[in-house]
């Protein structure tokens, strides 16, 4: 099985918090809804958190640096320590296994062929399914530094270090699912009703804490919607990511149509739209994937603002927050006007500007 990459905007910081927390002996796997929080896995965390310290050694430490992780939190800059003082504590072999297992393949590539192993996989699973997988085919010489590198980094520091860390975070799981289960929070209806449009599969999104304060991951497999979450992401983050998640599947059911084709091609004239495309967004997505990313990121923008009056003044690509604004302008109701419709009348006006 394989899960299909996304590319997820999760840097959502919001004020307003979802009310009504009680004590519960209620774990991370008894919740009952479309969404559901889970504590820390070995099978991510162990590639993320090597995969940090890749960053903060090799990759990009200027960048991921001490002030980064301290002006984060507490928390964030202790674990940077750790990071630091596990790869100082590393013999030059370690290190450059560390190294070539981060520069011939992606973290998301390595993550992906375990996410569908069970939440407790051993480290021989983990390592079992890395080596045998079909999509990260690795070479002889990388599947033995994969074998060494890894073995050696749960046995010696990270198996004592997620032990270490397990119960903070089953806490936290503990305390997302009950504010979401309070608050009877549906998503998925949410957004079919807002919408109009009738989501073809009955999606569940699964959250996993990792210990990376800042980067985030997603993959989807059929129905399964599956995303890592860090230490402060609140109820509010929570509810917003599967709002990006399914508008994505609200614009599949029409961004093939002849219509929205015919405008996507009209938009190729849009200096702004073509320039970042150009700029950022080439290698990612077709021109007719970016003129609906631009969409779905205001349609999920109007989604938190209907949910829990969120507004937004910064936009993350050219038209998004511009869509956000006309869908509250003309009170989009799909009752009145579909989806689809309110889609390419924003373009055609922006297109006539």
């Amino acid at each position: 099985m394989k899960f299909k990459k996304l590319l997820l905007a999760l840097n959502i910081f919001l004020i307003l918090i979802f009310t009504g927390c009680t004590d519960t002996n209620t774990d991370s796997q008894t919740y009952n809804s479309d969404i559901v929080i889970k504590g820390l896995s070995l099978k991510i965390s162990l590639i993320q958190t090597a995969y940090e310290i890749y960053n903060t050694n090799i990759g990009n430490p200027s960048y991921f640096n001490e002030s980064l992780y301290k002006e984060t939190s507490k928390e964030a800059h202790s674990h940077y320590k750790w990071l630091k003082n596990t790869y100082s504590n590393m013999d030059d072999e370690m290190r450059n296994c560390l190294e070539n297992i981060f520069t011939s393949k992606d973290t998301w590539e390595y993550t992906n062929a375990v996410i569908n192993l069970n939440d407790d996989a051993s480290i021989d699973e983990i390592l079992n399914t890395l080596n045998s997988d079909k999509y990260l085919n690795l070479s002889n010489f990388l599947k033995k530094d994969v074998d060494k590198f890894f073995t050696y980094f749960y046995d010696e520091h990270f198996k004592s270090y997620l032990k270490k860390n397990e119960d903070k975070y089953t806490e936290k799981a503990i305390d997302l699912n009950q504010k979401l289960s309070d608050n009877d929070v549906d998503v998925m209806n949410f957004v079919e009703t807002s919408s109009g449009i009738k989501l073809k599969q009955d999606y569940k999104s699964v959250m996993y804490y990792n210990l990376n304060p800042f980067e985030s991951q997603s993959f989807e497999y059929n129905n399964i919607m599956v995303s890592t979450i860090n230490s402060n992401t609140t109820a509010i983050d929570i509810v917003s990511i599967p709002f990006y998640k399914y508008s994505r599947h609200l614009f599949d059911t029409f961004t093939n149509s002849d219509e929205f084709l015919d405008i996507c091609n009209q938009l190729k004239s849009d200096k702004k739209l073509m320039s970042m495309y150009n700029d950022f967004a080439k290698d990612s997505y077709t021109f007719n994937d970016w003129c609906a990313e631009n969409l779905i990121s205001g349609f999920s923008k109007f989604l938190d603002y209907k949910y829990y009056g969120s507004t937004y003044e910064n936009a993350s690509y050219v038209y998004d927050l511009d869509f956000y604004n006309y869908l509250k302008k003309t009170g989009f109701n799909p009752s009145k006007i579909s989806l689809k419709d309110i889609s390419i009348d924003f373009y055609k006006n922006i297109i006539n500007l």
